[in-house]
């Protein structure tokens, strides 16, 4: 049971993985599939899927639709 929770001292931590690419590597290791920018294509969502298929596309009806396999 958590007693109390230092905010600044885990969203130091979630800050300082993100920049590592730790907390990526951890969601992607559970299973979970990522979306964000990617900077050389801004106009684009990049999706990378817990096998490290990354691809770039939009969502259309809810669903993400592949317009580009980067991997």
């Amino acid at each position: 049971m958590i007693n109390s929770l230092d905010v600044l001292k885990l969203a130091k931590q979630i800050s300082r993985d993100s920049l590592s690419d730790a907390l990526s590597h951890e969601l992607l290791t559970h299973g979970n599939t990522l979306y964000g920018k990617h900077t050389d294509f801004p106009n684009y969502i990049e999706r990378i899927t817990p096998r490290g298929k990354k691809s770039l596309g939009f969502w259309r009806n809810g669903e993400f639709e592949e317009v580009i396999c980067l991997l």
